[in-house]
């Protein structure tokens, strides 16, 4: 009766991480380039031990780690000059106090003294690791489909080459192999504030497959339905095992104080 315990409480842990997952999903929806997240189980392991003439061992919680989508969103049009997009493979940089971190986020505006800044206010970056300035008497920036940002002037129409975008990949989120390693180490991992932090071992290259829009948006990835029918889901199963645990222990109760009991 114990062991039935061990198992309903393991098929509830896990239950209660993908729930997490779910809501923060939920709770991200309009954020511009948030990419949903989702669990890894520990399913292949306990197939080899069934395989083996062995049993899954159900007092340990199946949860393996996270992993993010990083599918392409929709692209929305705003109009503003200092929104981008970026269409295809590829992340922005930008730096904060704990060192340069990436964002499918092209949500910018300029500060007071001209620098191109995310919606945290962390500084965008340019191919060489630098702060872009946007000078006050540029109103309307021009960024180009290779992330150039130029700024030109109203009356003239002239140009002037203000920066490039550093637009970065990383190989291994498309790696096949990779993400059948177990358990699986994501090259990026996304931190506290929604921005990607490179892996030690994660290689970073400049990305060549992405285009920058500006004047639009990438919206997120999770489909607000589809995580509301696994948010029920996952309810309707955690309470069948919380009910299960009910059920056993009540039935462990009056073993204890009726079967037990000397007449």
């Amino acid at each position: 009766m114990i062991q039935g315990l061990f198992i309903s409480a393991s098929g509830m842990l896990p239950k209660a991480t993908r729930q997490e997952a779910v809501a923060n999903n939920l709770a991200n929806t309009e954020v511009p380039g948030f990419k949903r997240d989702s669990m890894f189980m520990r399913e292949v392991r306990d197939a080899m031990r069934r395989q083996s003439g062995d049993y899954p061992d159900w007092r340990l919680n199946r949860f393996e780690g996270t992993w993010t989508d990083f599918e392409q969103g929709l692209l929305r049009q705003t109009g503003d000059h200092f929104d981008v997009a970026l269409k295809g493979q590829g992340f922005l940089a930008v730096r904060t106090p704990e060192g340069v971190q990436y964002t499918r986020n092209g949500s910018l505006s300029r500060q007071g003294d001209g620098a191109l800044v995310n919606l945290l206010g962390y500084p965008v970056l340019d191919r060489d690791g630098n702060e872009i300035y946007i000078p006050e008497r540029y109103e309307t920036p021009v960024i180009d489909s290779a992330g150039y940002v130029r700024g030109r002037d109203a009356r003239t129409g002239e140009q002037e080459v203000l920066g490039q975008l550093q637009l970065v990949d990383f190989p291994e989120l498309y790696d096949a192999n990779a993400k059948a390693q177990t358990p699986y180490q994501p090259p990026l991992v996304k931190g506290k504030e929604g921005l990607f932090i490179q892996s030690p071992a994660t290689a970073r290259v400049e990305a060549t497959n992405v285009e920058v829009v500006q004047g639009f948006l990438e919206e997120s990835n999770v489909e607000p339905v589809v995580e509301m029918v696994r948010m029920i889901d996952l309810y309707r199963s955690y309470e069948a095992d919380s009910r299960a645990i009910q059920v056993q222990d009540s039935t462990l109760e009056r073993a204890v104080n009726d079967l037990g009991r000397v007449g």
